[in-house]
């Protein structure tokens, strides 16, 4: 993404870690996309002006001087009838050398599971198999990732 005119940038970065920077910033939303040295990065955590920034790329060779740009908004894809059958980076940039996607823009996400709201395991699931059965025992309700889709609802 380009920069845009008048758009804040900041140059003073916190602490580094192998995949987060920190910088004191205002006016930034959790899960808020930016730049971090050019790499793309995604906002974390926010604590007051503290905000802590996942860098995909990976943070070897970013300095405590390098430039941050906030984008404004989360990550997007558009969405259109000729989206499929295409190839996509992890960005969402076409590599298949089609045209690039037109539609509309549609935020990627959506929100977390909420564990309170789940049923309670309550039945035991006997598989026959003692070593599942007695160390790892299942139960109706139990969401297990090799047994479920990742996209079963959670009631």
């Amino acid at each position: 993404m380009a920069t845009q005119a008048f758009q804040k940038i900041y140059t003073k970065l916190g602490s580094i870690t192998k995949a987060t920077c920190s910088v004191k910033a205002t006016d930034v939303g959790n899960e808020e996309l930016a730049t971090v040295s050019g790499r793309l990065a995604q906002v974390v955590k926010i604590v007051g002006e503290d905000v802590t920034l996942q860098i995909f790329a990976g943070t070897e060779g970013i300095g405590t001087d390098a430039e941050v740009v906030f984008f404004g908004k989360a990550p997007t894809l558009k969405v259109g009838p000729d989206l499929a059958g295409r190839f996509f980076n992890a960005y969402g940039d076409p590599i298949d050398g089609g045209p690039d996607v037109t539609g509309q823009e549609v935020e990627i996400g959506g929100p977390s599971v909420n564990p309170v709201r789940r049923k309670q395991p309550s039945e035991l699931i006997a598989t026959g198999i003692a070593g599942i059965d007695l160390n790892n025992t299942l139960v109706t309700g139990q969401k297990i990732p090799f047994f479920a889709d990742p996209d079963q609802p959670y009631q």
